[in-house]
């Protein structure tokens, strides 16, 4: 049984089950609650938060000083984005984005605005979450009556990258700069243009994103991928040397060894950039 310990706001509880505090949300869900009620978790929509952490102890102190309203706005920003992922967004983008939000419309209507210097890359290599930056920005301009300046998709999308994915970093500029480096070597050591159009470089930016992912999560695991790594090394000996210099960068700046299966999958699509395959 999951029982009231406080009512947050109109949507949230802070309930209580088995001896452990969670928080919970639920639209309406807190309207008229009293501590010692039971819950009705049919109306519950969305997150179960132990707070048994400073950080999750953080989240909680965040009903109090951010009004229930960027809840409710977050949490329909969070339905809007969550279509678009096969993966379930982490819990606590509800807590981070409506904070970040209160915050960003505060910013707004004193004139000061948060200009972020990493753009460019969130719209090259996150597009996705770049453009539901921006739909999240006019429903958050539409709900609060307010112009939120371009920048604040790219903001938005930095929590959607933090809230996606296996990684616990919860760094999202470190990914976004690692996936810009890598990509910049590939380029360099190709010495060529590649067209950001095709197949092949949405495929490779999806591999790169998911890599980047596993190298700052310290998640790396060899699969014992040697005979295919020789065959790379063998038949695409250009292609294995640019997987060879963005192991040397992973290993001088993150001091993390790459086991040869990854290469191997690194120099698979760097081969097809190189050959400007299509398909």
């Amino acid at each position: 049984m999951i029982r009231v310990k406080k009512s947050l706001n109109n949507s949230m509880l802070l309930v209580e089950q088995d001896n452990r505090e969670m928080i919970l949300f639920g639209k309406g869900l807190g309207f008229g609650s009293k501590p010692g009620a039971l819950v009705d978790v049919s109306s519950i929509e969305q997150v179960f938060i132990p707070l048994e952490s400073y950080k999750t102890q953080h989240f909680l102190s965040l009903t109090d000083s951010v009004p229930a309203a960027f809840f409710d706005a977050t949490h329909d920003i969070i339905s809007m984005a969550q279509a678009h992922y096969s993966e379930k967004l982490n819990s606590v983008l509800l807590f981070t984005l409506a904070e970040h939000l209160f915050f960003a419309i505060e910013r707004s209507k004193s004139g000061m605005n948060v200009v972020n210097k990493l753009s460019w890359e969130v719209k090259r290599y996150y597009p996705r979450e770049y453009e539901l930056g921006v739909r999240a920005t006019a429903m958050a301009n539409q709900r609060f009556r307010v112009n939120l300046p371009d920048d604040e998709a790219v903001h938005i999308a930095f929590h959607l990258i933090n809230a996606s994915g296996d990684s616990d970093s919860g760094d999202a500029h470190q990914q976004v700069q690692l996936v810009n480096r890598i990509a910049e070597i590939v380029r360099y050591k190709l010495n060529r243009n590649l067209d950001i159009t095709t197949i092949n470089y949405n495929r490779f930016i999806t591999h790169l994103r998911y890599f980047v992912e596993r190298v700052l999560a310290g998640k790396i695991v060899s699969r014992n991928g040697d005979d295919f790594y020789q065959e790379m090394v063998r038949f695409h000996p250009q292609a294995m040397q640019v997987a060879w210099a963005i192991r040397d960068y992973v290993e001088e700046k993150h001091k993390l060894v790459l086991p040869n299966d990854e290469l191997t999958w690194l120099s698979i699509h760097i081969s097809r950039l190189a050959q400007g395959e299509t398909e």
